[in-house]
């Protein structure tokens, strides 16, 4: 598990600090919002052009831009941003779709990335400085890592488990469900819910497996495909079936992808609870 977690740990980065939010003028707005978006068009399925993105590059970055790896996205859009520096810096917020090959399948995911600029020769570029953390699509990695000069990563000399483990926890308990227990009445309909939260930065899909066959129960997913902060309600159902026979508990699981996490729930069956009678 914790290798698999930290397939996820290492493979994008972010950069940028946290400027403080300043109100921009509609034309410094509109002309970063351009250069923004005429900069991740380049890097598009299907407008793929780097030469001319090397250009919206500021020039303590293009030695960087240059040898290291060039991301490819399936779309993009700018989310956020925040001004400083008497708006001649920003940080951009931009929703990202790419693909991830995990467990030898491909499957798209929409994350965020932070990306900082500035202005440079009276145009906005793209810049980063070195020292900002290493972002995953799950959030602000615990590992502390180096980036050389030229954009690569130089890992810690020591992961040892304590620290895989401190990792993966931190992604982990990022998703949630509000309870791990429900009781339904065994002698009339019945029903209720379990609400599951994904509070990673990331996308994930739920899985409900298999229900072992119960005559008259039933389990169903309002939706598998969550974005960052969504939830979905897993609706479970009991209409006793014509028989005297008192159902027995039965467990309903959950797996998170691409983590392989699980989550169990327990469904018990008690018999309703009649009022007093009259005297």
């Amino acid at each position: 598990m914790l290798q698999k977690i930290v397939f996820l740990i290492l493979p994008l980065l972010a950069w940028g600090q946290a400027p403080l939010l300043q109100t921009a003028p509609p034309e410094v707005d509109q002309a970063l919002r351009a250069r923004v978006t005429e900069f991740f068009q380049y890097h598009t399925d299907g407008s793929v052009n780097f030469r001319k993105a090397y250009e919206i590059v500021a020039e303590d970055t293009k030695d960087e831009y240059f040898a290291k790896g060039k991301d490819v996205y399936k779309s993009f859009k700018v989310d956020s941003i925040k001004y400083s520096d008497n708006f001649t810096k920003a940080e951009v917020q931009v929703v990202v779709e790419r693909i991830w090959e995990f467990r030898m399948q491909k499957n798209a995911q929409t994350v965020p990335l932070a990306t900082t600029w500035k202005i440079e020769n009276g145009k906005w570029v793209w810049y980063h400085d070195l020292n900002a953390p290493l972002m995953t699509p799950m959030g602000p990695s615990a590992l502390q890592v180096k980036r050389n000069p030229d954009g690569t990563v130089e890992l810690p000399k020591k992961i040892d488990q304590t620290v895989l483990a401190k990792a993966a926890q931190q992604i982990l308990q990022s998703v949630s469900m509000n309870k791990s227990e429900v009781t339904l009445s065994a002698d009339k309909p019945s029903s209720d819910e379990v609400i599951f939260h994904n509070g990673a930065q990331g996308s994930v899909r739920v899985v409900l497996d298999p229900v072992a066959q119960l005559p008259g129960f039933s389990a169903v997913l309002d939706k598998a495909d969550l974005n960052a902060n969504e939830n979905a309600v897993l609706k479970l159902r009991y209409e006793p079936p014509d028989t005297d026979s008192r159902p027995q508990p039965a467990t309903v699981r959950l797996k998170v992808e691409p983590f392989n996490q699980q989550f169990a729930i327990t469904v018990k069956f008690a018999p309703s609870v009649k009022p007093p009678a009259d005297r």
